[in-house]
């Protein structure tokens, strides 16, 4: 008896892998968008191209185990050209996530890669130059054009010739039971489900508003100085100098007594904003301790220590959270703290403040001033305090992004803190 379809597993792996490369030609498309989801897409491109390749192998075995139904009668030309596309799909299939693997190995970044956010993947043995990396990015873009726009268009344009014009088995080798007549048959659900979901799932997954913009230099000196210039702690030092002098010769002989805060957690976020490859990034710290005891007329005995854990960094996207934590950026296994420990402020106005301390991250200790807001509201004997700051940091100057992820290309230098504080205290 003639063999007339293609075994049950070659034609459940057809479908399979079509549909994940029609997946994938979508979320390429997206992978330049610049919005909250940017960094997953990438990641996930990069999974799935691994397990089309794997799957290519099994389909490209089970192409040699299992005899396949005969040729469609045709002029030669045909054949060979549905020869060519049956091939050039298998070169596709094979090539486009070896050259994503390689151009990713071969990227001076080092960005480590781990499948589905579980599975740490190796890089393959290829040179890491920017050279190579773009090499390797063109060859990736090539096979993307030819897959996208010559093999899809001709390999589905030759199945609906045969099958509706031709009216042969061609397609039902893939479908069994799908006859020319009626054409409405049932059995094109397989077909249009797998293109249907690929398209809408490769449109919306990890999908998301774009990021917040990071605050610039000038809306930071607006929201936190009350002067013209004052946009990083260094120029705030400079300009609130005279205003220490002042508040020195002010103070009383005997300071009142410094009121100790309890921090709301709940009411209470150390974020940071910077960008990666153009894409604005909003992290988080989660876990901190603060011994705050601080009070406006007591400025000489005040004092601010802020203990912040560096593995609760979050920024939305686990494989990047590692890659803060490894020890290309964080370090945390070697420093797993970064302190603020102040205990000389300036005022600058009834609400605004300078802490002048320092900050101990990544190992190096270096004096640091932060500007910040401050209001006080009394609630019977509860005073509750709400502040908010903002300041420039320079990753690069405590050595946070090491080797080639000390270029500014991708992650500028400077980060902006972006700190909203509630506390508590009982009068």
């Amino acid at each position: 008896m003639p063999i007339e379809t293609y075994n049950r597993y070659s034609r459940w792996l057809h479908w399979l892998i079509a549909g994940l490369i029609i997946f994938m030609i979508i979320l390429g498309w997206r992978l330049e968008d610049e919005d909250a989801g940017r960094f997953a897409r990438f990641q996930l491109h990069k999974s799935i191209g691994i397990t089309i390749l794997f799957l290519s192998f099994i389909r490209l075995g089970l192409r040699f185990a299992y005899k396949a139904p005969p040729e469609v009668d045709g002029p030669k030309w045909q054949m060979a050209a549905a020869k060519a596309v049956h091939w050039g799909f298998y070169v596709a299939m094979i090539g486009l996530p070896l050259t994503g693997w390689a151009m990713v190995s071969a990227s001076p970044m080092a960005i480590k890669t781990v499948l589905y956010g579980i599975m740490p993947w190796p890089h393959l043995p290829v040179p890491a130059s920017e050279q190579a990396h773009d090499a390797w990015e063109a060859a990736h873009g090539i096979l993307a054009k030819l897959i996208t726009y010559v093999l899809i268009p001709l390999h589905i344009g030759a199945a609906l010739k045969h099958h509706v014009i031709d009216k042969d088995n061609t397609i039902t080798r893939m479908v069994p039971g799908l006859t020319p007549k009626p054409l409405l048959n049932w059995r094109w659900i397989i077909p249009a489900a797998t293109v249907g979901i690929a398209i809408i799932s490769g449109a919306l997954i990890f999908g998301g508003a774009k990021p917040e913009t990071p605050p610039t230099s000038e809306a930071v000196t607006a929201d936190v100085a009350p002067v013209e210039g004052i946009a990083s702690s260094s120029e705030a030092s400079e300009m609130v100098s005279a205003v220490a002098a002042s508040e020195m010769s002010s103070l009383s002989v005997t300071a009142p007594a410094v009121t100790k805060w309890t921090v709301d957690k709940a009411k209470t976020r150390l974020d940071f904003l910077t960008s990666f490859q153009g894409a604005n990034i909003r992290g988080r710290f989660s876990d901190y301790s603060a011994d705050i005891r601080f009070d406006p007329v007591a400025l000489e005995t005040s004092s601010i220590k802020v203990v912040i854990n560096l593995n609760s960094v979050s920024t939305d996207d686990t494989e990047r959270d590692n890659t803060l934590k490894s020890d290309s950026f964080f370090n945390v296994a070697s420093h797993p703290k970064a302190t603020f420990e102040a205990k000389s402020f300036t005022k600058i106005s009834e609400t605004r403040f300078v802490a002048k301390g320092k900050l101990t991250l990544h190992g190096q200790t270096k004096s640091f001033d932060l500007p910040f807001n401050l209001k006080i509201t009394e609630f019977g004997v509860k005073k509750v305090a709400n502040v908010t700051a903002q300041a420039d940091l320079d990753r690069l100057g405590f050595g946070v992004g090491s080797g080639d992820w000390a270029s500014t290309d991708q992650i500028p230098a400077d980060v902006k803190l972006d700190f909203t504080l509630s506390a508590s205290a009982v009068k």
